[in-house]
């Protein structure tokens, strides 16, 4: 089956005909042509789909739309499909660069903002073109806002436009008014903490508790929209923000599901008596009499013993952090047990990986990999 991208790819967008004279002449190499706004002025942008590219961004900044008018009449399109927007395999038109990120960003912002049912795409209810065609939709009527906006600058000032950096200077201007606002937080966070040092302490976020609600159970409807999401592109950040869930339960679940790894978000410390994890709010949330090492974003247990050397994971089973499954097991008589220091040994430890099934782990100590019996892999490589 064709994927969502593509077939979003082949669209060609319209636009409103009357931004034809008031910016794709004036501003690209669209057509040739005077207004009341241009006498023979150099072209900031090439082709018209760049000028759509800006007003599409100023109407998702704004989270604005502004609908296409009925009449068809009184549209246009490019001609040239989103694929094609700048130069194609390397080569080179008009100074142009290849577009591919441009248009990988555009399409996950469509994905986040336009209401399609992915379950219902998935089962082949509704077809992937008609999801393009609402990917289509939405970027449309964002790109009109943002032409609306230009409209209304030119109406106020109308050599706005071609001022050096004008383009430049209106999404700057969006960045100093996110800083503006990022300023306030500040001024309001230092005002929260005149209230004192117990009632924050009430109100301190506990990760633990965090952690124990991220891993309550999901629906299979949950499960299902989590997975079609993110197999379309979604950010975990936007599947949480989709699903109505927190960010660590949208990760935990993925990782579940084998989409990714869960973040960690803890410390090891070793001493003589063993590790200790501890969470990002400096609470220890895991003791052992042996010592620990974090690799892969995975806490594992090293205890040599008289005889061996063994590894286990550590991790979460009911919201306890717990002692995990035998990763691996080196007899006094394997080929590593004797490499390892007879004191402090957790630092010849270098790496851990494991494989699709146990006897497929392996262990890196002083620059040597060893397979889960400790024997030799006869590779200082992965």
């Amino acid at each position: 089956m064709e994927s969502l991208f593509d077939a979003w790819g082949k669209k060609n967008p319209e636009w409103e005909k009357k931004y034809a004279e008031l910016l794709m002449e004036p501003f690209t190499d669209y057509g040739r042509g005077t207004s009341q706004y241009t006498v023979s002025r150099g072209k900031i942008f090439g082709a018209g789909y760049e000028m759509f590219i800006i007003g599409f961004f100023i109407g998702l900044y704004f989270d604005k739309t502004r609908k296409l008018p009925d009449d068809k009449s009184k549209r246009k399109d490019f001609g040239h499909p989103i694929m094609f927007w700048g130069s194609q395999e390397g080569k080179l038109k008009l100074g142009r660069t290849s577009y591919k990120k441009i248009q990988e960003y555009m399409f996950a912002a469509l994905v986040a903002k336009t209401d399609i049912d992915f379950i219902s795409l998935e089962k082949g209810e509704i077809s992937v073109n008609d999801a393009a065609n609402s990917l289509k939709h939405k970027m449309e009527e964002y790109a009109n806002y943002g032409f609306h906006y230009l409209e209304d600058m030119l109406e106020d000032d109308p050599n706005s436009l071609f001022k050096e950096s004008a383009f430049l200077k209106i999404f700057t201007s969006f960045i100093s008014e996110d800083n503006k606002k990022e300023d306030d937080i500040e001024n309001f966070e230092e005002d929260i903490e005149s209230f004192g040092d117990e009632e924050l302490e009430d109100n301190a976020i506990d990760e633990e508790t965090l952690r124990a609600e991220a891993e309550k159970p999901w629906n299979e409807d949950e499960i299902e929209r989590l997975s079609l999401f993110f197999k379309h592109g979604m950010e975990p950040s936007k599947l949480a923000e989709r699903l109505g869930k927190s960010l660590y339960s949208v990760q935990y679940q993925l990782s579940k599901l084998g989409l990714i790894r869960m973040p960690l978000n803890v410390t090891v410390n070793n001493t003589e008596n063993g590790g200790t994890v501890i969470n990002k709010s400096g609470k220890v949330i895991y003791t052992d009499d042996a010592p620990l090492k974090v690799f892969n974003d995975k806490i594992y247990r090293f205890n040599k013993k008289s005889v061996c050397m063994t590894v286990k994971d550590v991790k979460r089973v009911d919201g306890q952090w717990v002692k995990g499954d035998k990763m691996l097991v080196a007899y006094s008589d394997s080929e590593l047990y004797p490499k390892l220091s007879s004191s402090n040994f957790i630092d010849d430890i270098e790496d851990f990986v494991e494989g699709n099934k146990r006897e497929e782990n392996k262990v890196k100590v002083k620059g040597v990999w060893y397979d889960y019996y400790g024997d030799v892999l006869g590779s200082k490589s992965i």
